[in-house]
């Protein structure tokens, strides 16, 4: 039985006040810092990423093990166990390789196509890509929750493997449907690439913005974007994504809230955070830790 755990008031110290506002601008300066190295050393763009990702995801881990924003959003043993270890067994394997093979891919495929953007200054191709990106994702992610016949229902189905947990922590971010990762990687990333030809930098510059937004945005930390977050999604917003609330679980951006800003899905409350997560088995899903159900749930009548 999933039991929903509202959110106490959270007392900070001095130093989770610093890195609470510190962090996103530090994790930026290093992603600069990598983007430069990219810079430097072009033919080894798919290095520096997979450095840059390690680091940044070591630096979120142990700032959600020491200053969690809240215990019963961490991870256990229990669920690491019975729902983490296994969905990462059977899918997040997966989802490594086929993320690295895309990123590669990605890479080669934008050195030889030769689309509409293919020459454009590397500038136009970044804001561009940026922007493909999350049209795109916007609109996948939006349909995924709008139940308006058989096709976006098993899309639900599907993406819903993701809402279940009724933590928010970065290791549950390999809890999702290997549909859902095939749809969103190659649906979203690698199609817009071959078809409109951006170069390799131009795709390895915008990738690692919408990469560094992505790790964060499940962050058991109470990380603070300020006015950022009228421009990037971090886990200010994506937290009410994932609310129990369907009424509150808006904010359909991966990367940037310009979509949700325009089209009405922006939900920004500085300081506060939704009472309770995911969804229940009371509601007809899987169980927190039943892994095959989970996997099932979309195949069944």
């Amino acid at each position: 039985m999933n039991t929903l755990i509202a959110l106490p008031h959270i007392q900070k110290t001095n130093a989770h006040q610093f890195f609470s506002y510190a962090t996103y601008p530090l994790l930026w300066s290093g992603l600069v810092c990598a983007l430069w190295a990219g810079v430097q050393y072009p033919d080894h763009l798919g290095t520096i990423a997979a450095v840059k990702g390690g680091v940044i995801f070591l630096v979120c881990l142990a700032l959600e093990l020491i200053y969690p924003i809240h215990k019963h959003w961490g991870i256990t043993w229990s669920l690491l166990a019975r729902r983490d270890l296994p969905m990462v067994a059977t899918n997040g394997a997966f989802a490594v390789l086929l993320n690295y093979a895309l990123v590669f891919l990605a890479i080669g495929t934008a050195s030889e196509s030769a689309g509409v953007m293919s020459g454009q200054p590397l500038w136009l191709q970044i804001v561009a890509g940026l922007l493909v990106f999350e049209v795109l994702q916007y609109s996948i992610h939006r349909c995924m929750h709008v139940e308006n016949g058989p096709v976006s229902r098993f899309f639900w189905h599907v993406h819903a493997i993701h809402h279940l947990p009724q933590q928010l922590y970065l290791v549950m971010h390999t809890v999702f449907h290997p549909v859902n990762y095939v749809i969103i990687r190659i649906g979203v990333q690698l199609l817009p690439i071959w078809v409109l030809g951006f170069d390799a930098m131009a795709v390895f510059i915008y990738g690692s913005v919408i990469a560094l937004n992505g790790t964060v945005s499940h962050l058991n930390f109470d990380l603070r974007l300020g006015w950022m977050n009228y421009i990037f999604v971090g886990p200010e917003l994506h937290r009410y994504h994932h609310s129990a609330k369907s009424a509150e679980a808006v904010n359909y951006g991966a990367a940037l809230s310009l979509f949700d800003l325009l089209l009405g899905t922006f939900r920004y409350t500085p300081g506060q955070h939704p009472e309770q997560l995911g969804l229940t088995e009371e509601d007809g899903y899987p169980g927190q830790k039943s892994p095959v159900q989970a996997l099932l749930f979309p195949f069944r009548g």
